[in-house]
C-alpha cells in the first residue's frame, strides 16, 4: 500500500539532522548502499514476486492478516511489498525513503492494522533474503556475513520507522523484535562459520581468526611474553586407505572422531578448525613453543590411544603434527607454510609424531618431539 502523496518527514520530526542521527545509531553508511545494490542484483532481481508470495503464505497464518484483505486488499499489499523488494535499500539515507515508510505506517494505523503485521513483514523479508544468500555464498563466510549485517541494519531501520509512524514507539516490542533479529543473525553467522561435518571452524573463519590474532600478537597487546602465538597443522595418517577400505561414510565418522579427540585435548581458549579434507589447524595464543609441543603431543597420543569403534569395526587412527611459532613480522601465509612443512616432515619420518618447524638459522632435519 503506497502512500498517495509524498509524506513530509519534518511533520514527524525527521529533518536532515535527525535522519543522519538515526542512520548513525544503526551504523548505516555508504558501504551498505553498495551492499544493498548487490543484494538487489544478485539475490532479488526477478525473484521479488516469488519471494513476496512465499512470505505472504507465512504471514497469512497470523490472524490479523485478514484485516489487510478487508481494508487494503491482498493484491495491493503484495504489489507494494514486491516494489519495496525491487528497490531494497535504495536511497535509504534520503527523506523520501523515510517519508514513504512513515506514511505506510500511518496508513496502517488508519486501517486499524496492528504494528505487528508490519514487523512480521520486515522479519519475513529479512529471513527470505538471508536464506537465499546462505545458499549463494555457502563457501564465502566473510561475504555472507557482510550481507547479513547490511540486511539486519536495513530491517532495523524499517522497523524503527514503522514504530515511529504509528505514533506509538512500543519500545518493549521493538526491542524483542530486534533481539530476535540479532539472535537469528548470530545463528546464520555461526552456521556460515562452522564446518557441518566436524563442528569446527570452517576454512574462511579459521583464516580470518588467525589473521586477527597474528595482528594482536605483533602489536603486543597481551603484555610481556603474551604476544607468542603457535600454530599446529594436523593431518590424518593413511586416511585414503581408510576411505578405500571402509568407504567414505566411515571416513566421515573418522573425521568427526578425530575432531572430537582434538577438541578434548586442547585448552578452552585454543581455536580449532578444519583446514580442508583430513587436515586440521590449531591456533594457540599466548603460547610459546615448549607448551605448544606439549599440547600437540597430548593431541597425538589422545588420537592414537582412542581408536574409532563403529559397530563391529575398530579402526586405529594416528595423526602427524607440525608446529610453528610466529616470528616477528611474519604473516599467516608464511606461518602456515612452516607448520605445513613440519607436518610433512613428520610424515616422512614415519608418521604418528610431532615435528617442530625449524627457525631461519637452522638447517637439516626438523627436531622431533
Amino acid at each position: 500500500m503506497s502512500p498517495e502523496t509524498p509524506f513530509d518527514c519534518v511533520t514527524f520530526g525527521f529533518d536532515r539532522v535527525r535522519i543522519r542521527e538515526a542512520l548513525s545509531v544503526l551504523g548505516l553508511n555508504g558501504e551498505h548502499a553498495g551492499l544493498a545494490n548487490r543484494i538487489r542484483s544478485e539475490v532479488i532481481e526477478e525473484k521479488a514476486d516469488a519471494l513476496v508470495h512465499s512470505c505472504c503464505l507465512t504471514l497469512a497464518r497470523d490472524r490479523s492478516f485478514a484485516l489487510i484483505e478487508r481494508s487494503i486488499g491482498i493484491e495491493c499489499f503484495k504489489q507494494t511489498w514486491s516494489g519495496h523488494l525491487q528497490n531494497y535499500g535504495r536511497d535509504f539515507d534520503t527523506s523520501e525513503y523515510f517519508g514513504e515508510r512513515l506514511a505506510i505506517a500511518a496508513a496502517f494505523v488508519r486501517a486499524k492494522i496492528p504494528l505487528s503485521i508490519l514487523q512480521l513483514q520486515h522479519s519475513l523479508t529479512q529471513q527470505a533474503l538471508i536464506s537465499n544468500l546462505s545458499v549463494k555464498f555457502v563457501d564465502d563466510a566473510a561475504t555472507f556475513q557482510s550481507f547479513v549485517d547490511c540486511i539486519l541494519k536495513l530491517t532495523s531501520l524499517d522497523m524503527y520507522l514503522s514504530a515511529e509512524g504509528y505514533h506509538l514507539p512500543q519500545i518493549d516490542e521493538l526491542r524483542k523484535a530486534l533481539a530476535r533479529l540479532r539472535k537469528e543473525t548470530s545463528r546464520w553467522h555461526q552456521e556460515a562459520s562452522t564446518d557441518q561435518l566436524t563442528g569446527l571452524m570452517r576454512y574462511n573463519a579459521l583464516m580470518e581468526t588467525l589473521g586477527h590474532h597474528i595482528d594482536i600478537a605483533h602489536e603486543g597487546h597481551e603484555g610481556p611474553g603474551g604476544d607468542a602465538l603457535c600454530l599446529a597443522m594436523i593431518d590424518l595418517d593413511f586416511f585414503k586407505k581408510i576411505n578405500d577400505t571402509h568407504g567414505h561414510v566411515v571416513g566421515d565418522f573418522v573425521l568427526k572422531h578425530v575432531a572430537g579427540r582434538i577438541q578434548a585435548a586442547v585448552r578452552d581458549f585454543d581455536m580449532v578448525g578444519r583446514f580442508g579434507g583430513e587436515e586440521f589447524v590449531i591456533i594457540m595464543t599466548n603460547t610459546h613453543m615448549k607448551l605448544a609441543e606439549v599440547i600437540a603431543e597430548r593431541i597425538r597420543k589422545g588420537v592414537m590411544d582412542t581408536p574409532l569403534h563403529l559397530k563391529e569395526l575398530s579402526i586405529p587412527v594416528t595423526i602427524s603434527i607440525g608446529v610453528a611459532m610466529l616470528r616477528e613480522g611474519e604473516r599467516k601465509e608464511a606461518l602456515i607454510e612452516r607448520a605445513d612443512k613440519a607436518m610433512y616432515e613428520a610424515k616422512k619420518m614415519g608418521r604418528n609424531r610431532v615435528m617442530v618447524a625449524k627457525d631461519a638459522d637452522e638447517s637439516g632435519t626438523l627436531p622431533e618431539l
